[in-house]
């Protein structure tokens, strides 16, 4: 039989012979394989079954104050608590008289997500000053201006660390390699077409991109 159906039934035959007992004198005569109770055992049992009967009727309440935490990193990892070395604190409740303490472990797995690589064609824009090396072997030292030049460059393609870009400058166009030695700047080294007189010359610099 269930104890749902056993709790009222054993509280109403106790409340029952409790109360046939204060009015009859007579002593109790137990039935076969039966017990007597004395007044205070019977309180007890009448507690104890009012209990079961509280537990019975109450929907179980479990609460937490913990949080669930979840930490993604910089490189995609991610991180949840409840594992074994931090299991998430419950409490359980049940009626008036269970209120128990737990420690849940989840079965925790971490995962890692790849960092997708760069693509190939981008286009990056960059401050440039750089030396032209035949206009300067071409004045001896002379006019310093005339082999000096600076402009923006138009990173467009790279593969790894190794860039090509396209260059604009003020005395000079054209377009070279680089290779970023940090995310925002390189040595650069390519061809130019010198506006003065459309010589062609070699420009070595460096860059600094801004994106």
């Amino acid at each position: 039989m269930k104890i749902c159906a056993v709790v009222p039934t054993l509280l109403l035959a106790a409340s029952a012979s409790l109360a046939a007992s204060a009015d009859d004198p007579v002593p109790c005569v137990p039935e076969p394989g039966g017990k007597c109770l004395t007044k205070g055992q019977f309180e007890a049992v009448k507690k104890a079954l009012e209990e079961l009967d509280s537990i019975h009727k109450s929907p179980a309440v479990v609460t937490t104050p913990d949080s669930v935490v979840v930490i993604s990193d910089w490189d995609g990892r991610v991180y949840v608590n409840g594992g074994d070395t931090k299991p998430i604190r419950l409490k359980v409740k049940i009626g008036d008289t269970v209120d128990r303490d737990m420690a849940v472990t989840l079965p925790s797995v971490v995962y890692y997500r790849p960092k997708p690589p760069d693509p190939m064609f981008r286009l990056r824009i960059r401050a440039q000053a750089g030396l032209l090396v035949p206009e300067l072997v071409r004045t001896a030292g002379g006019d310093k201006q005339s082999f000096w030049d600076a402009g923006i460059g138009w990173d467009f393609f790279h593969l790894g660390a190794v860039n090509l870009s396209a260059y604009t400058g003020v005395r000079s166009l054209g377009g070279g390699l680089g290779l970023d030695l940090t995310r925002n700047f390189g040595p650069y080294v390519g061809y130019s077409l010198v506006y003065d007189g459309l010589r062609s010359s070699v420009n070595a610099g460096v860059y600094f991109s801004f994106n």
